[in-house]
């Protein structure tokens, strides 16, 4: 998605945002970027559960890791590598790897078992050959209330429209996330929505709030309040890790056209960081 951003106030850095399509090149993705190449020298890719339970994934080697919704990284052992053949099947029926190019080679692409089954409706899950060092995974979900109430929607300039909230916290962790929407209009749909960085006592320490302006992607019907915080923010997990300044959302970040995983923290300096993992799904059995 491609996001317009500002910065309101002093005292919080608070990107406002339009929704529209995203370019992958984005520098907002820096940050998460070094912080993977210096702890594993490499990028996650994207992997897919298969009907059968097992999982293809953009390597050829002997195990892997994988992330998802799970209460810690999976390992997957390597069943087979695919032929070019193979790919397409793959591509042409069960929707997967649409965007795994060949770029003047054969494409890599290979199944593995693991024991974790698929959670949620999107088949892709995250995968780097090597385990990230000191990863935590979890999260605790609780209402958005208190002191952390009255200042996020303060800062979303929220008076009386209707307005929904959730913190999510991992156990033991000095900083936490709210997850906040507001709504308007004659069907109550999402106006704005924000990503907050809070610590233990609940005070804000940075944000990123979006703007919702139009369709929220191509073809979707914009999420309603009677939809749920869910619908703005699909939550597939928060990680933690000595590499990382503050807590690591992964987000289904899915449309009607694309698939997408999305990444989410702050910088050290509190700076909003973001990777997506794209793919485009419109044309891919063609």
């Amino acid at each position: 998605m491609r996001y317009r951003t500002a910065i309101l106030g002093a005292a919080l850095l608070v990107a406002i945002s339009a929704l529209a399509g995203q370019d992958e090149t984005d520098p907002a993705s820096f940050y998460i970027d070094s912080q993977f190449q210096e702890a594993l020298g490499e990028l996650p890719r994207l992997a897919w559960f298969l009907p059968d339970g097992t999982v293809a994934a953009q390597y050829r080697a002997q195990d892997i890791v994988l992330y998802s919704r799970w209460d810690r990284p999976q390992a997957a052992h390597w069943k087979a590598s695919l032929t070019p053949e193979q790919i397409a099947g793959l591509r042409k029926n069960q929707i997967v790897a649409c965007d795994v190019t060949d770029k003047g080679e054969p494409p890599e692409l290979s199944t593995y078992t693991a024991l974790a089954h698929p959670a949620g409706l999107n088949p892709q899950v995250l995968s780097t050959r090597n385990r990230f060092p000191g990863l935590e995974t979890g999260f605790q979900q609780a209402p958005l209330k208190g002191r952390a109430a009255e200042d996020v929607w303060k800062a979303m300039e929220a008076a009386k429209e209707p307005r929904r909230g959730v913190i999510l916290r991992r156990q033991g962790g000095t900083f936490a996330y709210a997850l906040a929407a507001i709504y308007g209009g004659a069907h109550q749909e999402v106006t704005r929505r924000a990503l907050f960085l809070l610590t233990q006592d609940g005070k804000i320490v940075a944000a990123h709030v979006e703007n919702i302006r139009g369709e929220w992607c191509d073809g979707c019907e914009t999420p309603k309040y009677e939809d749920g915080i869910e619908r703005v923010y699909d939550v597939e997990n928060v990680f933690t890790a000595p590499s990382f300044a503050y807590p690591l959302l992964m987000l289904d970040s899915s449309t009607m056209e694309g698939r997408s995983i999305t990444l989410v923290t702050f910088t050290p300096s509190r700076e909003y960081s973001r990777h997506l993992f794209y793919e485009y799904v419109k044309d891919c059995s063609q």
